[in-house]
């Protein structure tokens, strides 16, 4: 029986949906314009980017001039004799397409006046909002990123909580009006928030503000600093056994939790990990423990040149010249003493165990402050950007590059396969194995459809081949697909992916040709001691437009676009991801909340409306977010996903 290329590409996402919706975290990196001015090998520049270690780049800092964006720094915007760092950050999408780039606004330095100014009136937020999709269109951004440090604090007064709130409907408003107009996809809005209790608390009305971005980026780092006259970790994962009171609410893993208790649903979140370290002068360089004494300021690295601050190639060279680094067991996070410096800073063995709890606990991904404060040129021996590539890693992401070619016009690829191998032991010695894709071949992993397996019994879905443990099928309305892992690696059915072949167990009779388990990690002895609260990040552009241009109407579905050449599988997570981001299929903006107590006795997650076909709810602790399908779609129950009507037994437009 032939199969319709519509009806086999809609089955197989929807097959895959669940495990993808797991496996495609969000990683967010931010790049900052300042980086340009370092001296020497610390300079950092839109080409030093690595395209396939985000999803997400962020450019850091656009600021407010009255109600719109203008620029930051004298050369962002490109001139008659200069191409500009904003289209030079955006050519990052022709080396990986599927890249998102958004601009942020505000930051530490700029503080809470321009945005109170901005917000005061539904007039000035209108004007922002709609001068704002018209400056980030015209400069090949995907999105806007606020980065108010933070609303109703640092001058900002109480209503400003409220009015922050205002501000996020009113951009969410008119993005979709955008996006209907010039049919592009809507542009994406996001936030970058406090990890603070009193910040969360006096600052968002979180329940309000997740339903209507994309996604939250929470910067769980900062949380100790040479502000505190103690040392402490920049970014523990748990309170220290000495902290008490508020001071045991300053780590990773209370605030990522707290965000989702107070009512924002955790695949919306992103949790912050920190590629630098905050360092102290200790007052006795003998008493060098967690929460010894401090009398100020690390000294400032030979690259970033700030004080209580350095990169981690700096703290790289901190112990080639003599640093002992040290481990505090109970955050599981390393910090390094030499002489009279104390510095406390992420590894990839703990960004790995922050990672691995960031999995286990269903959160949409991660956010890394700052792309220029890894290591990379190298300088720490551990190959480029080691700290991303270990998050990469450990998120189950495949570092490998790939080029993409030219797009060829009416080949339509069949089913998706996963062959990255999952990262849950410590940051493996070995190289990412590489998949070039050449213009002159099709891609390698193109499936078959199996005579010799029957779907009848086995159900939709990854089953493993019980002859071969280099391959394996999957089942979708019925017809069985055989697919093929990539040279060194085994099907791990316990996991449905290809893995590393020393972590599978293959059929008796099966042989493998790979590499050898990773190198088991030895953790340096522990230490001892204590914490307190602090502040966040760096430094902080304008426009005219018709501010009657639009009108309130929301953007009208479309259809999963038809791939171009390439691996079907990174089309389809692609789509998916999109599917999670864009609002075109998953993530409507919702109403406050259908049924109060629908939620009740449900599991956080996705549930059916179980009076319209068109609707589903999200429980979020308690919370009950309703969300409805674009036009010509409704929810399947089966698969969690907005699907075509006649996909969906009952259910009429």
């Amino acid at each position: 029986m032939e199969i319709s290329p519509r009806v086999f590409l809609l089955t197989a996402i929807c097959v895959l949906y669940l495990q993808v919706r797991v496996h495609a975290y969000n990683r967010v990196c931010y790049y900052t314009n300042w980086a340009q001015y370092r001296p020497g090998q610390g300079k950092f520049v839109p080409e030093d980017i690595d395209p396939n270690l985000c999803s997400h780049i962020i450019y850091a800092f656009a600021k407010l001039n009255g109600n719109q964006l203008q620029a930051f720094e004298w050369n962002d915007e490109t001139t008659t004799w200069m191409k500009g760092m904003f289209d030079r950050f955006n050519a990052v999408k022709s080396k990986n397409p599927s890249i998102k780039t958004l601009l942020a606004v505000g930051g530490w330095n700029m503080g809470s006046e321009p945005f109170t100014s901005m917000v005061s009136t539904a007039a000035s937020r209108r004007e922002f909002a709609v001068t704002s999709a018209k400056f980030l269109r015209d400069r090949n951004f995907d999105g806007l990123d606020l980065d108010w440090e933070y609303p109703a604090n640092r001058g900002s007064p109480p209503v400003d909580k409220q009015r922050f709130t205002e501000l996020v409907k009113e951009l969410k408003r008119v993005f979709d009006e955008d996006a209907r107009q010039t049919g592009k996809p809507p542009l994406l809005l996001t936030a970058a928030v406090a990890a603070g209790k009193s910040k969360i608390d006096t600052a968002y009305d979180v329940p309000d503000i997740c339903r209507y971005l994309d996604f939250i980026s929470v910067m769980t780092y900062d949380l100790h600093g040479s502000w505190e006259d103690r040392t402490g970790h920049n970014s523990p994962l748990f309170p220290h056994a000495g902290e008490t009171g508020d001071g045991r609410y300053l780590n990773l893993a209370w605030a990522s939790n707290y965000w989702h208790q107070t009512g924002c649903p955790k695949h919306k979140l992103n949790i912050g990990l920190g590629l630098y370290g905050r360092s102290f002068t200790l007052s006795n360089p003998s008493d060098n423990d967690v929460m010894a004494s401090a009398r100020g300021t690390g000294e400032a690295g030979q690259f970033t040149r700030e004080g209580g601050f350095l990169s981690y190639y700096e703290i790289c060279q901190m112990k080639a010249s003599g640093g002992q680094a040290r481990y505090i067991r109970d955050q599981q996070a390393p910090y390094m003493v030499k002489g009279d410096q104390w510095v406390g800073y992420d590894d990839t063995d703990s960004l790995q165990i922050k990672v691995d709890w960031i999995k286990q606990n269903d959160f949409g991904g991660i956010m890394v402050w700052a792309l220029d404060l890894d290591d990379f040129t190298n300088v720490c021996g551990q190959g480029m950007y080691p700290l991303l590539t270990a998050i990469n890693n450990a998120l189950g992401h495949s570092t490998m590059h790939i080029i993409t070619p030219p797009p060829t016009a009416h080949i339509v690829t069949p089913p998706p396969t996963r062959t990255q191998p999952n990262h849950n032991q410590a940051q493996s010695t070995r190289a990412p194995i590489a998949h070039e894709v050449k213009t002159t071949q099709a891609p390698p992993n193109i499936p078959s459809i199996a005579k010799d397996f029957t779907c009848s019994q086995a159900g939709n879905g990854y089953h493993s081949d019980p002859t071969s443990c280099m391959q394996y099928f999957i089942c979708a309305g019925g017809t069985a697909f055989k697919f093929k892992c990539a040279q060194g690696l085994a099907w791990n059915s316990a996991n449905n992916f290809c893995d590393w072949p020393d972590k599978v167990t293959c059929p008796p009779g099966t042989s493998i040709i790979g590499n050898q388990r990773p190198a088991e990690v030895v953790r340096p002895p522990p230490v001892t001691q204590r914490p307190t609260p602090p502040p966040t990040k760096p430094p902080t552009t304008a426009f005219s437009a018709n501010l009657n241009a639009f009108d309130t109407n929301y953007p009208v579905a479309t259809s999963p676009p038809t791939p171009s050449w390439m691996d079907w599988s990174r089309w389809a997570t692609d789509w998916l991801n999109s599917v999670a981001t864009t609002n075109s299929y998953w993530n409507q903006p919702p109403s406050a909340g259908g049924t109060v107590n629908f939620c009740t006795g449900k599991s956080d997650g996705i549930h059916a409306n179980p009076t319209s076909c068109r609707k589903y709810y999200d429980c979020s602790n308690g919370y009950v977010y309703e969300y409805t399908c674009p036009a010509g779609t409704g929810f399947s129950a089966i698969y969690k996903i907005c699907d075509y009507i006649d996909n969906i037994p009952g259910c009429r437009p």
